[in-house]
């Protein structure tokens, strides 16, 4: 398969000395930092798929560094946005704001995406306080402006004022959240009227031309050396391919990406090579390109600086097909063999001793609820969401379940609606996993306590959902920790609904992520670099100790983080 370049998520992280001069906090001549994020790896990949794995990705890694073998989320929201969040920052969302991918906005009447932000629109690198109306999907407008409290970036220039902060992924989410507010720069890729534009927006005042022009790999052309009907995506994994995933159903597979249900997947055009290992090799490629553009690691103040990358063609493809499919397999055989190109550049260009890196991903995934019940565990698809838009929509657009929540909810407060009652007229507002979102516009206080009540035993007694708090139990501390820490008054909704174990918020096929449990919270954590003594740390860890951990080895002011105690750093087995 050709070395195609792409965006994934990540954050990045630095060491040296405080104002130049002889670099000190991870261990003498540590330059450049880097925090690795693959989107959707769950912890057991790394054992799963380790017989694929060659000698110089994740082997080398775990061999050479730190393993801490039980990382987790204790946040509701195992999604992109909380995850890039949570890394950079060690905010949980009740303290960062990033409550979700996206959330309702009250004061604006729509959807906010988590890295579409207030931007002053004066200067570069300026947020508003309050929220206003963002600018039109696709024009560049992605900014950390949403995001709440301290953030990486700025912590790493309070100590070392020259240092360079930048991000590197396919969604916007990924490129900008790690490193937040105050980084240099942030590339990730939007979708062009001609097909995937690699961009930077005006938030960022040191966007560079070179990284830029990348965009000419990612023409039709180049990317496909002129031939995309001989594109495809193969099965590289020892054959038969069907052995390494006997229990994968793939007929449960989406096939909405136009890859099709099984291997070999026809490639027909870039935004869907975005969807398969091809995307991760474009990603490290641009990465390479970043490090070289902005001579990341050879500050010349002899200050660290810090680089985020990330790996998100994972959770493109592995949604598409689940953790139990071939072609998550195959993808993971692929990008071990693309970190191991990355891992060598960057020895090459800063030095193994010069390097501080963390390896991590942002949330896991469930497997396809096909897949469970063949294996007879209970597990399931509930449709709580739209797939309409609302300005034209009608409640019979809806799905059986939301129908029968809306009417209900109308018998129970007098309300007459049917099937051809406006979305914009129904007492329900949304669903924005995993807030329900009631229509203040239509009811009284009174009657969105009475609804939010009503509602929740209601769904209590839906196959599929395992708990629901309403914003009153939330606010007074009656709901578990994982929903206090996803939860703000001002960005979420009247309930929050949690789902059983196996079942997921997604009708037809393939899978999705975004809840508490082990496959969606539970993800790898590997250190490796300057200082770093080979070791497994087999104690459960939380994912909020990263950041303070990070600040530690920089010198960084170390408060106000959600977990502030730094992470083990002895060995133990």
């Amino acid at each position: 398969m050709r070395r195609w370049l792409l965006l994934g998520a990540t954050a990045a992280l630095v060491a040296a000395s405080p104002t130049g001069g002889a670099p000190a906090a991870l261990g003498s001549g540590t330059r450049l930092a880097v925090l690795i994020v693959v989107d959707q790896m769950r912890a057991d990949y790394l054992r799963r798929f380790a017989p694929f794995f060659g000698e110089a990705g994740f082997r080398r890694l775990t061999r050479e560094g730190r393993v801490f073998s039980h990382a987790r989320y204790s946040h509701l929201t195992t999604f992109t946005g909380p995850g890039h969040a949570l890394i950079g920052s060690g905010l949980y969302g009740d303290r960062s704001g990033i409550v979700g991918n996206r959330w309702y906005s009250r004061a604006l009447g729509r959807d906010v995406n988590c890295a579409v932000g207030p931007l002053d629109p004066s200067g570069a690198g300026k947020c508003r306080a309050e929220e206003i109306a963002g600018a039109a999907a696709g024009s560049s407008a992605g900014n950390p402006c949403n995001a709440l409290g301290k953030s990486l970036a700025e912590r790493v220039k309070e100590r070392y004022p020259a240092a360079r902060v930048i991000g590197v992924g396919l969604k916007d989410r990924s490129a900008i959240l790690p490193p937040g507010k105050g980084a240099d720069a942030a590339y990730w890729v939007e979708e062009g009227k001609d097909g995937p534009i690699l961009t930077c927006s005006l938030y960022y005042p040191s966007c560079n031309d070179e990284v830029l022009a990348f965009n000419h790999e990612m023409s039709p052309n180049t990317f496909f050396g002129g031939h995309p009907e001989r594109q495809e995506w193969s099965c590289s994994l020892p054959p038969p391919c069907e052995k390494s995933c006997p229990e994968d159903v793939p007929t449960a597979h989406e096939d909405s990406s136009g890859l099709g249900r099984s291997f070999p997947h026809p490639v027909r055009d870039v935004g869907v090579a975005l969807s398969t290992p091809s995307g991760d090799e474009l990603l490290e490629s641009l990465a390479e390109r970043v490090v070289e553009a902005h001579d990341l690691g050879h500050n010349r103040a002899g200050q660290p600086d810090v680089l985020s990358i990330g790996f998100s063609s994972t959770d493109y493809f592995g949604h598409l097909f689940g953790p139990d499919s071939c072609e998550v397999a195959d993808g993971y055989k692929r990008l071990d063999q693309t970190l191991a190109r990355l891992l060598t550049f960057l020895e090459k260009r800063v030095g193994k001793d010069a390097l501080f890196l963390i390896l991590t991903a942002d949330h896991g995934v469930t497997p396809l609820p096909e897949v469970s019940l063949k294996r007879g565990i209970p597990a399931g698809r509930i449709e709580l969401g739209e797939s309409t838009r609302r300005a034209v929509g009608r409640i019979g657009d809806l799905s059986p379940l939301r129908q029968r929540m809306e009417f209900e909810l109308a018998r129970h407060l007098g309300v007459r609606e049917d099937a051809s009652t406006p979305l914009t007229r129904t007492l329900i507002l949304g669903y924005r996993e995993p807030s329900l979102y009631l229509n203040h516009e239509a009811l009284d206080d009174r009657q969105v306590r009475s609804a939010s009540s009503f509602l929740k035993s209601y769904l209590l007694h839906v196959e599929g959902i395992g708990g629901v708090y309403t914003s009153r139990e939330i606010e007074r501390g009656k709901a578990p920790e994982s929903v206090r820490l996803s939860w703000r008054a001002d960005r979420c909704g009247d309930l929050v609904i949690i789902l059983e174990p196996g079942w997921i918020e997604m009708g037809g096929t393939g899978t999705t992520h975004g809840q508490p449990y082990e496959d969606d919270a539970w993800v790898p954590l590997l250190v490796w670099g300057a200082g770093i003594e080979p070791g497994v740390v087999s104690t459960t860890v939380d994912m909020a100790r990263l950041a303070p951990t990070l600040a530690a080895k920089l010198g960084l002011e170390g408060a106000g983080f959600s977990r502030p105690e730094p992470l083990p750093l002895s060995p133990q087995r």
